[in-house]
């Protein structure tokens, strides 16, 4: 049978896995819902894929994307994300001793991830240091630094979304609140009075750009957006950020951000390129590809 690496990028709602053989070539790809109601059926929904794979191919190397605070040395989520029963659990102890088979298992933060696929391949495969910040439910974001990941001494580092830029105005509410799409959903939600069972999704909302209202929302949220770029801008002096999340294929959205940042006088001085990430769907499972390559040393 052929060898193969397996990759998991693990999410609130589905888990998706790819299988790539020895030389980065996709050769499968899916999804499964995520089961997030108790540790075993999460960790029987993972098991139960890698089973299926090994009935057809020889697995090598496991990588995961998981979301929150990873330990990534001992393999403790100390903090998943939306995956509230896995808080503190060991994730490759759990998967290790519910396998047959002994494999090599890698595992790193979703954001973290992202930015391994654009380094490997991606709009930063050129770069030593770059910023990786995502727009979506909330905020998310990475550090590389002479192309390592930064991690920080409680594996936190890149929580963006926990900034909080407009006290004043709107005291201890962070970037997740002022700066994610839902940060923009919510604005349009209460400017447009709509009703909470009233679904709109954030490249609904920049599709009205032409409508004056609509506009000043965007407007408003992109300045909020600007002031996460500037402050990773003059924390990290790095050579370029990079924006990701659902949201990113909007093509006014990179306009908009640089428009908000040059309302800014300091901006000029500490200007770095703002663009889009390469990768947006499959960034975890390349991410996690990239990841098993390097033996887990990301």
């Amino acid at each position: 049978m052929e060898t193969v690496r397996l990759c998991f990028d693990v999410g609130g709602t589905y888990i998706k896995y790819g299988v790539f053989d020895l030389k980065g070539q996709w050769l499968d790809r899916g999804k499964v819902p995520t089961p997030n109601e108790t540790v075993d059926a999460f960790f029987t929904a993972l098991v139960t894929k890698i089973n299926e794979i090994e009935q057809k191919k020889t697995i090598a190397e496991i990588g995961l994307s998981f979301p929150g605070f990873i330990d990534t040395t001992s393999g403790v989520a100390i903090m998943a994300g939306a995956l509230t029963p896995l808080h503190g659990c060991n994730v490759l102890q759990e998967l290790q001793q519910r396998l047959s088979i002994h494999y090599p298992v890698w595992i790193e933060n979703d954001a973290n991830c992202a930015a391994l696929a654009e380094l490997d391949s991606g709009n930063a495969k050129e770069l030593k240091d770059f910023v990786l910040l995502t727009l979506g439910t909330g905020i998310g974001g990475a550090l590389i630094q002479d192309r390592k990941i930064i991690h920080g001494a409680r594996y936190r580092a890149g929580e963006f979304g926990m900034m909080i830029t407009d006290f004043q105005t709107s005291s201890f509410k962070t970037l997740h609140d002022l700066a994610s799409t839902r940060g923009l959903i919510d604005a349009y939600r209460q400017k447009k009075y709509l009703l909470p069972e009233q679904q709109i999704l954030g490249e609904q909302i920049m599709q009205e750009w032409s409508e004056p209202e609509t506009q000043r929302i965007i407007t408003d949220w992109a300045d909020y957006v600007a002031l996460a770029v500037y402050n990773l801008a003059v924390t990290m002096n790095p050579e370029k950020i990079l924006i990701g999340g659902g949201i990113s294929t909007e093509p006014r959205l990179i306009p908009l951000i640089l428009k908000a940042l040059r309302k800014n006088p300091y901006w000029a001085d500490f200007s770095v390129p703002v663009e889009t990430c390469f990768y947006q769907n499959d960034s975890g499972l390349l991410g996690a590809r990239y990841l098993i390559e390097q033996g887990g040393k990301a």
